[in-house]
């Protein structure tokens, strides 16, 4: 700049010309001291010329993200490689810990466990209110008379003819007092040795008529309350055989309402002689719970192992079925004890029922 005065160059620095004294012009120093505006049109035509506060944050903030993903990147690899070593380390530890496990006493814990969670099942069904079933009426008896009644296999009508026996007293050893009988006339084997029948004693009354009867009667008791499984010998009170068991097979202990009693299959026989259809015989001894009554029932079955009679059985060689008699009725005994209570006929488990549907009512 020149001074308007001597027209000598002032240094911008300078306020005053340096020849003569004089003051920097005042309208150059604003001109000078205002900067230099571009117009708008280049400004807008050149972007790079101008670099915007937005355009500086967007710069920076990717050369951050592009640091925060490395960052992140090592920590994780860093992560990974101490998870390994640990891994690494902790393996040999825990393969020597179960080396010294029994695998048998873990089963046995994890089925502990599983019974334990059934018990708090059960627990639960034991807590939740159980519903009462509807009570049903039994069925009516078959038959009745006095104080026994009772009730046909489902499906059969054995004809019993209830009745009022007389006491017999002739014969001390043989002697009854007055009963109720009831004899079947429709049963289903006929022309047998034995008659169908169920007879009902009261003992105290037989005692009295019968001298020799309290020692059988004592060891019924007995044999009841032991209750053996697989007795040689069932004791038969009545009806009085004057002849021995010689078999005693399918051996059963049945209850009845009011009283329990044993079943059996048997033949008797005073003499050596064939087990055969004709003499074989269901036999059910019984007593009520209190001990008043004796209850016996004689029902004759068959067997398809078995002969129809005993004649036809030995025929002329009586001698020689004498001889081995007592191998012969073993195999025969031994057979008929393994043979199904089903195979017989009538079938065991329908006279079963019948002796289980008696009811005794005490006068």
């Amino acid at each position: 700049m020149q001074c308007e005065r001597c027209g000598a160059d002032i240094p911008e620095e300078s306020s005053f010309c340096g020849q003569c004294g004089a003051p920097k012009p005042a309208q150059e120093t604003v001109r000078d001291a205002a900067p230099e505006v571009q117009p708008v049109e280049q400004a807008a035509a050149d972007p790079a010329v101008i670099e915007t506060p937005a355009q500086s944050a967007g710069t920076s903030g990717r050369s951050t993200g592009r640091t925060c993903l490395w960052i992140g990147l090592g920590c994780a690899g860093l992560i990974v490689i101490m998870l390994c070593a640990g891994l690494a380390i902790a393996f040999p530890l825990v393969n020597s810990m179960l080396e010294g496990v029994d695998l048998a006493e873990i089963e046995a814990l994890a089925t502990t466990m599983a019974e334990f969670s059934q018990l708090g099942d059960l627990e639960q069904e034991l807590l939740e209110p159980a519903t009462t079933p509807e009570p049903t009426e039994a069925p009516e008896p078959d038959v009745c008379l006095n104080t026994l009644c009772f009730s046909y296999p489902e499906g059969d009508d054995y004809g019993a003819v209830p009745s009022v026996l007389p006491a017999e007293l002739e014969m001390e050893w043989f002697a009854v007092p007055e009963h109720d009988d009831f004899t079947f006339y429709d049963y289903p084997l006929s022309d047998t040795f034995h008659k169908a029948h169920i007879a009902i004693y009261p003992v105290a009354e037989f005692l009295d008529v019968n001298s020799s009867a309290e020692e059988p009667v004592t060891e019924l008791e007995a044999f009841l309350k032991l209750k053996p499984e697989t007795p040689d010998y069932v004791p038969l009170v009545l009806p009085i055989f004057n002849a021995a068991q010689m078999i005693t097979v399918q051996v059963e202990y049945l209850t009845f309402e009011g009283g329990s009693g044993v079943r059996f299959v048997s033949q008797y026989g005073q003499a050596a002689w064939p087990i055969n259809n004709s003499d074989l015989f269901y036999a059910y001894q019984g007593l009520t719970d209190d001990g008043l009554y004796l209850i016996s029932a004689i029902l004759p079955v068959s067997h398809p192992s078995l002969p129809a009679d005993g004649d036809t059985f030995i025929g002329d060689e009586y001698d020689a079925f004498i001889n081995a008699y007592e191998a012969y009725l073993f195999d025969v005994e031994s057979q008929l004890a393994a043979e199904s209570p089903l195979s017989f006929f009538p079938q065991l488990t329908d006279l079963d029922a019948m002796m289980e549907s008696m009811q005794v009512e005490i006068p």
